[in-house]
Order: C-alpha cells, then structure tokens, then sequence
C-alpha cells in the first residue's frame, strides 16, 4: 500500500511536472458513474478471499474505486490531501483514473480539484506495473515523457505488494480481473 509520504511524493511530482509541462490536452473521463461508499469496499474486500482462494476475482468500477479509496483514507493521516480515487477500465488493460483532492489542493487557476490519469496496467517479472501515458489538472494535460518519475513510484509501490505467484490482469469495459497462477 502507498504510504502518506509516497502519495504526497507522487503528487508533488505530477504538479510540478504539470507546471513544468506546458500545455497539451487535458485527459477526458468516461462518462459512467461510480459511487464510492464503504459497503462497496467491504464486498470488494470480501472478493480477495475469493482471490486466494479460487485464484481469481473480478471487480467492477464502483467496487475497485471503492476499495482504493476506503483503504486510502483509512491508512492516511490527517493531512490526506485524497478525498476518492475513480477508476475506469476499458479493453486492453486501459485505465483511467481520476484523483479527487480536498479544496485548496491545487491552485485555482487549474479550474478544479482532480487530477485525471490515463495509462495502461501490465504484468511484467511477475509484477503488476502501471505505465501513465497521460495526466491532467483542469485542461492542462502533461505529456507523457514528464510522467516517469511518477511511474517509478507507483511501480515500486506495486512491486512492494509481491505476490509470490504469476499474476494476470485483464480489462474489460467496466471491470478488472486478476487471475492468479497460470
């Protein structure tokens, strides 16, 4: 799990890239709702049982986004500048992601308090990586070059997480599936 410290890195990062970047086209969001409640967390929390013991789960938008963003705030301190994390999946293992922060977060110049995230999830040694190929503040989109920073961080979060089994992940519209074991 990203801890405060690394969230507030990964943040500070994509922001100064964001003003370092200039401008290019903001990340656009799908326009399929997504509840964010703890009941939702909890059934999402019940499928990873399922996962350890059937070796396979599947969880919806609003089940994911959920979970992501319960267990963000619930192991955040005060100064969490998280309000909820949004996640869509499309085919081919395309996510987008939409980071929700508390008023004052970003300038007001920006026009808003999200920053919207486009890139695709992998498997790689074992591993599930997310490569961002897009970021977004209001309608200031960040190439893809400036994100590697950000990458890094994620990935290294992801690869802390260690499964110790061969792991597939699988996109569809609306939903992700995780397979362990071949």
């Amino acid at each position: 799990m990203l801890s405060r410290r690394n969230w507030v890195v990964a943040l500070v990062s994509l922001l100064l890239v964001a003003s370092l970047a200039g401008c290019t086209s903001g990340i656009a969001v799908p326009d399929r709702a997504i509840a964010v409640d703890v009941n939702t967390a909890l059934e999402a929390q019940n499928k990873v049982a399922n996962l350890m013991m059937a070796g396979e789960v599947q969880w919806s938008e609003a089940e994911f986004s959920s979970l992501l963003s319960v267990l963000l705030d619930q192991n955040s301190g005060e100064n969490n500048p998280v309000d909820a994390v949004l996640v869509w999946f499309e085919p081919d293992n395309k996510v987008i992601a939409q980071v929700s922060l508390i008023d004052g977060v970003l300038p007001p110049t920006l026009g808003g308090d999200a920053l919207n995230l486009s890139g695709v999830v992998s498997v790689e040694g074992g591993a599930v990586k997310l490569n961002l190929d897009g970021a977004s503040a209001g309608g200031l989109g960040i190439d893809a070059a400036f994100l590697a920073p950000v990458n890094a961080q994620i990935n290294a979060a992801l690869a802390g997480l260690g499964l110790g089994v061969p792991v597939t992940v699988e996109t569809d519209s609306g939903s992700v599936t995780v397979k362990l074991g071949m």
